[in-house]
């Protein structure tokens, strides 16, 4: 994060609110219900705090995400970092998306399309724009790059400059992504 940036975040923080562990917690807000404009700020700056203390980029490409989980850089994840190391001939690679395969793979609308062909024949349509179905199926690509097949429910976080190239290629209109999640046991 550039240090204009971390200069103002650690301004917010001293302007009345604590900072606990990530969470940004405001005098008079415990015990009180909030409306859903006031729920959406509080996310809003929680989400300011997480980003500015998660992020530790090595590659140069990372950019800050929501949680912890979300802002592993590449080097970081040995699955994703072995990748780049078994790259023949070998290269000067700092980073996954810089991976002579990546951008043709993950980032390539047509290559894509072909996944999702056959991600719909075996679990049917996907109810998300096109950019979405995008994103969903270039994030499934990737782990399958790295990690292999995975099985039923079993997911794994994506580096962020993967995560932000993907979204840069196929970016949502409104700018408000998911992001990752474990999955939910519970509905099964």
């Amino acid at each position: 994060m550039p240090g204009g940036e971390q200069g103002q975040a650690r301004n917010r923080q001293n302007k009345g609110d604590k900072l606990s562990y990530g969470v940004r917690k405001s005098s008079g807000e415990q015990g009180r219900c909030l409306g859903e404009g006031e729920r959406e700020r509080k996310r809003e700056r929680g989400r300011e705090i997480n980003t500015f203390l998660f992020h530790r980029c090595l590659c140069g490409k990372c950019e800050p995400m929501v949680t912890a989980e979300e802002s592993q850089c590449c080097r970081e994840l040995d699955a994703y970092w072995a990748l780049v190391e078994n790259v023949t001939p070998t290269l000067d690679v700092q980073c996954l998306t810089l991976h002579p395969g990546f951008e043709a793979c993950y980032l390539n609308p047509y290559v894509l399309q072909i996944a999702y062909m056959h991600f719909r024949q075996e679990h049917g349509p996907l109810q998300a724009s096109r950019h979405e179905q995008y994103r969903y199926i270039a994030y499934r690509q990737v782990v399958r790059w790295a990690y292999g097949i995975l099985g039923r429910h079993i997911r794994k976080p994506l580096p962020a400059c993967v995560v932000s190239a993907i979204r840069r290629q196929f970016p949502e209109e409104g700018g408000l992504y998911k992001g990752f999640e474990w999955p939910h046991f519970d509905n099964l």
